[in-house]
C-alpha cells in the first residue's frame, strides 16, 4: 500500500510552479480531501469485494435473510434508511460504503439526502413538457439513466445508473464518464457547473450507481442564486466518453489500467424543482474578534451559516493568505461534516462567507476560526443556539 498510494493521487491535476506559494482555501481543501478520500477509500473497497466473491448468496432465502439483517443492522442507527431509502440508488451507494474509512459520513449523508430526494419519474410529474426532458440515454449497448433528485436552492444532488453487457466495461471496478470539454460536462440553465462528479461504482446487482453533488451556492458568478421557491433548474448532463477503470492496476505511466474505452453520445436532459419549503432563516448577529455570526439557515439536510470576515492581513491577525482555518461543531465538540461553501471577498479585504453543514437538529452549534501557523492559534469560537 505504501508504494500505491502514491499512484493514486494521479489524477489530481495541480500546477506545481506556484505550489509554494499557494494556499488553499477552505472549500479547496474539502474537494481535494473528498477526492484523496475516494481514491484511497477504492482499495478498501476491493478487499470488501473480494470477501464477497468469497461467500457469494446462493439463493433467494438467504438473500432475503442477509438483506433483513443488514438493513436491521443499519436501521439502528437509521431508521430513514431501512424504510425509505434502501430501495433507491442512495441505497445502493450506502451499501457500497461498508468497511470504508468515511463509512459513517457516507452514510449519514446520503440517508439523510435520500430521504428528502425525489424520484426522476415524480420530478417529471410536476411539468407539463415532459417530452422535452430526456432522463434515459442509450448509446453503444450502455443504458444510463437518473434516479433519485435533491434540490434545496443551496445544493443539488442528483443519483445515476449505468447498465450494459459490454464485457469489457462489466471487468471494470468503475466506470469514468467523460466529456470532450471535460470530465462529465454539466450546465445548469445553460452555466458550466461541471466541478467534479464521481466515477460509477459496481453495485452488488451489477448496475453502476454514481452521486453528483452541485454546490450552487457558488454559481457562476457572485449574482447567481437559485434559492427560491418553485424555481426550476434545466440541467444537461452530457456525456461522450466512458472508461472503464482497475483500481488496483496500473500501467508504466501510472494511469490506471482501461478495460474498455467507449466513444458514444448520453445526453440527459432532466428538470429541478428548487424546494425550499423547509427553510427557515434565524438572526444571530453574535460577534468576536471582528467576526460575525449574521444568520443560520436550516434546510430539510443542511445548516447554512452566514459569516461575515474581516482582512485577516490586518493586524491582530496578520494572516497573508487571508484564509484562516474554519470549523463547524456541536455542543459536544463534534465536527459538523461540511457540505459546500460560497465567499464573497470585497475589496477591502474583508469577506461574506456562506458555509453548509449536515445538520441533524443539533441545538448549539460553534463556529471556529484559527489561523494556519504551524502551530494554530484561536481567533474566535462562537456559540449560538438554533431553535
Amino acid at each position: 500500500m505504501k508504494e500505491n498510494i502514491y499512484r493514486l493521487l494521479n489524477e489530481v491535476e495541480m500546477d506545481l510552479a506556484d505550489y509554494k506559494d499557494r494556499k488553499l482555501s477552505s472549500e479547496e481543501k474539502e474537494k481535494y480531501k473528498q477526492r484523496i478520500l475516494q481514491e484511497v477509500s477504492r482499495m478498501k473497497d476491493r478487499e470488501i469485494a473480494e470477501k464477497r466473491k468469497a461467500k457469494p448468496w446462493k439463493i433467494a432465502a438467504g438473500m432475503a435473510a442477509a438483506l433483513a439483517i443488514t438493513i436491521g443492522a443499519v436501521g439502528i442507527a437509521n431508521p430513514v434508511l431501512a424504510q425509505n431509502v434502501w430501495d433507491s440508488v442512495f441505497g445502493k451507494l450506502v451499501d457500497n460504503a461498508k468497511g470504508e474509512k468515511d463509512e459513517k459520513e457516507i452514510t449519514d449523508l446520503y440517508t439523510k439526502i435520500g430521504d428528502k430526494s425525489v424520484s426522476a419519474e415524480q420530478e417529471l410529474d410536476k411539468h407539463q413538457d415532459k417530452e422535452e426532458y430526456r432522463t434515459t440515454a442509450k448509446s453503444n449497448g450502455v443504458t444510463i439513466s437518473i434516479d433519485d433528485i435533491y434540490c434545496d436552492g443551496y445544493v443539488l444532488y442528483y443519483t445515476s445508473s449505468l447498465y450494459t453487457e459490454r464485457e469489457g466495461l462489466l471487468h471494470s471496478d468503475g466506470i469514468l464518464a467523460e466529456n470532450k470539454v471535460g470530465r462529465g460536462q454539466i450546465e445548469i440553465d445553460g452555466l458550466d457547473m461541471s466541478g467534479y462528479s464521481k466515477a460509477f461504482e459496481k453495485a452488488e446487482d451489477g448496475s453502476y450507481v454514481s452521486v453528483h453533488q452541485i454546490d450552487l451556492m457558488s454559481g457562476a458568478d457572485e449574482n447567481v442564486l437559485w434559492e427560491k421557491e418553485g424555481n426550476t433548474l434545466i440541467v444537461d448532463w452530457m456525456i461522450t466518453n466512458l472508461k472503464g477503470n482497475l483500481w488496483d492496476s496500473w500501467d508504466e505511466y501510472g494511469n490506471y489500467m482501461v478495460t474498455e474505452n467507449l466513444e458514444g453520445e448520453w445526453h440527459l436532459r432532466f428538470p429541478v424543482t428548487v424546494d425550499v419549503s423547509g427553510n427557515e432563516t434565524y438572526v444571530i448577529d453574535k460577534e468576536e474578534n471582528g467576526i460575525i455570526v449574521k444568520e443560520a439557515i436550516k434546510t430539510k439536510t443542511g445548516l447554512v451559516i452566514h459569516v461575515q470576515l474581516p482582512d485577516f492581513r490586518k493586524d491582530p491577525y496578520n494572516d497573508s493568505y487571508n484564509d484562516p482555518n474554519i470549523a463547524i461543531k456541536d455542543g459536544q465538540g463534534k465536527y459538523l461534516q461540511w457540505m459546500s461553501q460560497r465567499e464573497i471577498t470585497k475589496e477591502d479585504g474583508t469577506s461574506e462567507c456562506w458555509i453548509m453543514v449536515l445538520y441533524n437538529d443539533e441545538q448549539e452549534v460553534a463556529l471556529e476560526v484559527s489561523t494556519r501557523e504551524e502551530e494554530e492559534r484561536e481567533i474566535a469560537e462562537i456559540r449560538f443556539q438554533v431553535p
